[in-house]
Parts: C-alpha cells; structure tokens; sequence
C-alpha cells in the first residue's frame, strides 16, 4: 500500500489482479503497441493483460494549495456532473464503433448512456462544478450533459448576434474602463488555440458541411449550436483532471459505469476575439488563478446556463455578459482560470475555460428563439468570424479518442472470452478496477489500478500523462484517421505551429505591451506569460 497527498490519487486507483491477465495471440488492434497503454514491463508484441499492482511508494507533493477532498463536487470542468468537456444535451444511448478504427469508437453496452461527463472540478473562488456542461447534474465536465434531455434549441434562434443593453446591436462592446492602456489596439486580434473535453457523447460526422457536430437535434445548425452552447473546456495539458478526481475511482463508479459516463476525449480547435469592453475591464491580469491575460474570469457552467449562486442569483461575471442586475454590459467574454491546485490531480499549466453563448442564464431546455434573440452573442455561425461583438468564437472539432484506448483497457486481455476488452464496461464486468484509492484529509491511499493512472498525486506525472494522451490521439489518426460514421479526424496543431498564427501578447495586452522583458505564448492553450528575464520566445512590444 502507497499513500500520496489526495493529489490525484482519486484516479489513479484502478485495481486490476494477476488472475485478470491472460494472454492470447496477438489481434490487430492500433493502442495494443501504443505508447502509454501497457504496462511498461510488457514490451513484447504479444498483447497480455495488463497488472496493476499497488506500490509501496509514497508521494507527498505539496502542488496544491486547495484543501479540498475528494468529494463528487470537487472537480468539474463544466459545472457539476458532465462529462469533462462533454457538450450533450441528452443522454446518449447509442454507441459508435469505428468499421475500420476499433480504437475510435469501441463503445460498450451500458456505456452508451452518452451523457457529456460533468465537470466535478470546482471552479477558482467558488465550488461551482467546471468541467464540462451536463444537463442537470453536477455540472458539465466535458460540455455535455447531464444526460437529461433538452429540446432543440429554435433553428430561428441568431447564434452569434451580440446586441446592447439598449436592443441595438452596435459595433463595439458598450462598456468601457478606466483601465485600459493606450499602449493597446482597442480591437481584439483573434487567438487560435487548441483545448479539449471528456464527454460522454461521440461526435457526429455531418458529410454535407464536413465537421463534426452534435448528434443531437435535427438541423444542422442545431447540432453545430450544441456542441459548445454555454459550455466549459480544458487545456490539453489537464484535459484528464477531471477524469482522474472525479470519474473512475472505484467510490464512484456505479454499475460498472465512469460517473457522467465519461467515454471520449474530444479536440477542439478554437478562434477567439474577446469583447473589447471585456477586456478593458479586465485588463490588469496579473494572477493566472483569477484570470488570465487575454481572458474574463472564469464561469462554471452547466447544462447550458452559468452556474447559478445557492439563493438562485447568477455570479457577477455572468451578468456582466448581457449587462444583468446592475452589472455592465461587457458582453460574451471567454473566461480562462489556472486550475492547477486540485490536491488530487495536481496538472500543471491546467486552464480551464469557459464558452458562454446565447441566453447564458437559461438551461438548454429553456432556450427559446426569443431568449436567444435578446441575448445573443458567443458563438459564431459557420462561416462567420469573431468580431467580439456580433459574437467572440468559432470552433472545429478536430477528432476524438475513446479514454479506453488511452489508459490501455482495450489493449488488455478479458480472462473470460481470451479476447481484447471491448471497452470500459467488459473491463469493469470482469473484475476490473481503473482506480481505487482511499482519502482522509490530506492523504490519499493508493490500493490498486492501471499502471497508467499510476503516482495520481505527482505534477511530473500527470504532465506525462498529458503527453501519453496527445501521443496517443496522433498514433490512433496515423493508423485510421476515419470514424465508423465516415467522418475524417485530422491531426493536432503543434504549439509551435499556433504560436506561429497568432499575434504577440502586447497586442491584446497592456500588461504584456508595458513588461520589461514582453510576454510569450506558450500550451496548446496559447496562454501569455509575462516574461521575467530576456528569453528568446519573449516578445517585446517596440
């Protein structure tokens, strides 16, 4: 037995025993040879289940400075219970099976129950769940729901429109701070970047417009809407907290099924410019855990609508969006908070977002066209670009990976049929265990799982965890890039190559434009850093 700081051994206790491991003739199957989905003794080609065994080592990492226990409230990206990232306005109950990519789409019965995994995370200064939006529950983890059922948002609705607080619908944000710089454009330059979400729901391929949107609803312009409809997301680099302190510890798992149902991870591919009044409010970022620069605050968000307050009043940040009770009108601003405290997966350079669209402060089953009309703004059509004032983002997904390929479960061998586990469920049926840990306090007791989930309480190891994940996606895409609804999945931007696209800091930035040494992108999430010493990746304005 090894006892870490609560840190992130919530997850990392998948217990699975020796008799559980019985090896057969190799299958083709992409993750069985993949870097991170066997334990790192197997290094034959010949497929072997895999054992978790604890150790006795004990991590003490003090990384965070959140007291907080493992509890189901304590970790969601979305707001309560969603799926890390997942965008699902009802439970999904059908399950996708790539023809070609058993990897993409190995879904397994009783798992299909699709929800979109909710964020347990709270988010910074308030317990409100983060992850993703989930319908209902505890809020989304991974922007989708909390398999509850919502009508379909009106096709009439205008998804992008930003109007004033006086009904017009003007070319610039109407409020405006004393804190802005003249050193700074008073325009937003658009920021690309790559995040991501845990979600219960598979994406679906739409041939005509050749992306992936929501299965749910009929129009095409419903299922875009959907995806990110007042949702949360993650950087890459802790798309996995979530999961890993909310989703797989035995304590949580029902009926051989992840809380929130938690099935995919999905890449999002994103483009912003935020509401310049938004930005001239908030414009002295100078601590990643309130905001960050370029962003608002952070807003847990679930089920379509800003995490409301206990008494039923909505945060300040939420109203100020379309100028609410008292607060300025500073329109749909994306928030973006450092979440890299959870004593239980302690991820470094972990962000977590969020997306607010048309009539924030309704649940998706409430959103009528008329709601949307009044209180439009976030999410741009397709084929319109973000201006931060008619509406401040676009997005694309990119592709998805079943969080099954990724920890090794369907390159392990089932002891009762001799073949591959098809997915969570089998595993979990056969007497499986992903994580299984004890808390108290501060301590979290490791008492088995999956070596991939292994020192769940160590920065250095949830970091390579994130790696283990992008490498995972980009072996996957290598091998069949197709879905098993003919969708075509692409292959993730290089940090480099994103810094690359987008403007420097200072010019979104007076902070940036007014430090000594600049700033510098950095993470798929393109962050900007203050710079402390001349670097030759620091920017300084001329």
């Amino acid at each position: 037995m090894k006892t870490f700081s609560v840190g992130l051994a919530l997850c990392a206790a998948l217990a699975i025993t020796t008799d559980l491991a019985v090896p057969v003739a190799a299958k083709g199957t992409i993750c069985k040879t993949s870097s991170g989905f066997t334990d790192s003794s197997d290094s034959s080609s010949t497929p072997t289940a895999t054992t978790a065994t604890a150790t006795t080592t004990s991590s003490t990492t003090g990384t965070s400075t959140s007291s907080s226990t493992v509890s189901d409230a304590s970790a969601t990206q979305d707001g309560d219970d969603d799926a890390e990232y997942g965008s699902t306005p009802a439970a999904d109950a059908s399950s996708g099976t790539a023809t070609t990519a058993p990897d993409v789409d190995a879904s397994t019965a009783g798992d299909d129950a699709d929800v979109s995994v909710g964020d347990d995370e709270s988010s910074a200064g308030d317990d409100a769940d983060v992850d993703a939006s989930t319908a209902g529950d505890e809020g989304d983890v991974s922007v989708g729901d909390d398999s509850q059922e919502t009508s379909a948002p009106s096709s009439s609705s205008n998804v992008g429109q930003y109007q004033q607080s006086d009904g017009s619908t003007g070319s610039e944000a109407s409020y405006t701070s004393s804190s802005s710089s003249s050193s700074v454009s008073t325009s937003f330059t658009k920021v690309t970047a790559l995040q991501a979400r845990v979600q219960g729901d598979m994406p679906q391929w739409n041939e005509d417009n050749q992306r992936f949107v929501s299965k749910y609803y009929d129009t095409f312009e419903e299922k875009y809407q959907a995806v990110l409809d007042t949702v949360n997301m993650a950087a890459v680099e802790g798309a996995l907290k979530y999961v890993q302190a909310e989703c797989i510890n035995s304590s949580v798992v029902t009926d051989c099924e992840r809380k929130n149902s938690v099935k995919y991870v999905v890449f999002y591919e994103t483009t912003v410019v935020q509401p310049t009044a938004a930005m001239e409010y908030y414009a002295n970022a100078t601590d990643d855990y309130d905001f960050a620069i370029e962003h608002c605050p952070f807003m847990a968000m679930d089920g379509g609508q800003c995490d409301p307050n206990e008494d039923g009043s909505f945060p300040d940040v939420c109203n100020q969006y379309i100028g609410a009770d008292g607060q300025p009108e500073l329109g749909f601003c994306i928030g973006g908070t450092l979440q890299d405290n959870e004593v239980i997966a302690p991820y470094p350079n972990n962000y977590w977002f969020s997306f607010p669209n048309s009539c924030p402060q309704d649940l998706w089953d409430d959103k009528t066209s008329s709601c949307r009309e009044e209180y439009a703004g976030g999410m741009c059509a397709v084929g319109v670009e973000p201006d931060g004032v008619n509406c401040s983002f676009t997005y694309e997904i990119l592709g998805y990976i079943l969080l099954d390929d990724v920890v090794g479960i369907t390159s392990m061998i089932n002891p009762l049929t001799l073949d591959y586990y098809a997915d969570y469920y089998e595993f979990c049926e056969a007497g499986g265990i992903e994580l299984s840990v004890s808390v108290l306090g501060d301590l979290v007791t490791w008492l088995g799982g999956l070596a991939f989930w292994e020192n769940p309480g160590d920065s250095e190891a949830n970091a390579e965890r994130a790696v283990k994940l992008v490498s995972a996606y980009e072996e996957l895409i290598a091998a069949n890039s197709t879905t098993s609804d003919g969708g075509v999945m692409q292959a993730l931007p290089t940090v480099a190559s994103l810094t690359a696209l987008n403007p420097p800091c200072y010019e979104n930035s007076a902070i940036c434009a007014e430090a000594e040494y600049g700033c510098k992108r950095s993470l798929y999430s393109q962050m900007c850093e203050v710079c402390t010493s001349d670097d030759s990746d620091c920017v300084v304005k001329a």
